[in-house]
């Protein structure tokens, strides 16, 4: 059963990582919608922190 629980974790930590890339990257991509304003990309990724434990 440990080992179910480390590929959850790994697959949300490889998920969180690719949206974490996509969010810095989207932004400096041509055609990207830009605030003129800010100047910044409107677009936002919010990731809750999660915690799996596992119990001997």
């Amino acid at each position: 059963m440990d080992g179910f629980y480390r590929g959850i974790e790994a697959s949300l930590l490889g998920l969180t990582f690719l949206l974490g890339l996509g969010a810095v990257l989207l932004p400096t991509l041509p055609g990207a919608p830009v605030s003129l304003e800010t100047r910044a990309a409107p677009f936002a990724v919010s990731l809750p922190m999660i915690t799996v434990t596992a119990e001997p």
